[in-house]
């Protein structure tokens, strides 16, 4: 049985042409769904350590997950702008546990050991961060990158200043 010639792909076409997805875009959906299955696995834990501990994780799963299916959806300029944020904010938290220790909660000031399951999840946030910078054009990128850098710079001094310990 011989395919009829329509059903294939042409070779000149590019993955997004043949499959309207940009390849990018499933990357980011794929590390922000990897994340958020970190987080569901870990919270019942943490939970059970404080309720406060748990929720943030399930909140931070739940919403990297509705990125991921926005972005399968597809995706948009305010979509990406507002994934960045969502995953910087799980990388933050992840190093002020692992420096300094939450300001708050039963555990406040006790630093937590970094683990293999961790380093995954805040790998594919950052892989999800520059996948999404990556994606936007022109006056968002510049925005984004801009308040990236702008970030950076304030944590710095921040540090340098004693200001963070």
């Amino acid at each position: 049985m011989e395919l009829s010639r329509s059903l294939l792909p042409e070779p000149t076409q590019s993955p997004k042409e043949r499959s309207g997805v940009d390849p990018a875009v499933c990357v980011a959906a794929g590390l922000s769904l990897l994340a958020a299955g970190v987080h569901l696995w870990v919270a019942p834990g943490h939970a059970v350590q404080w309720p406060g501990y748990g929720a943030f994780l399930f909140a931070v799963a739940l919403l990297q997950g509705t990125l991921a299916a926005l972005l399968l959806r597809g995706p948009s300029p305010s979509v990406a702008l507002a994934g960045v944020p969502v995953n910087l904010l799980a990388v933050g938290v992840y190093l002020v546990t692992r420096t300094y220790g939450l300001p708050f909660g039963p555990h406040a000031g006790r630093t937590e050991e970094a683990g293999a399951l961790d380093l995954v999840a805040v790998a594919a946030e950052l892989g999800v961060v520059a996948v999404l910078v990556a994606s936007l054009g022109g006056r968002a990128r510049r925005w984004a990158v801009n308040g990236l850098l702008a970030l950076g710079v304030a944590l710095w001094i921040l540090r340098l200043t004693g200001a963070t310990g």
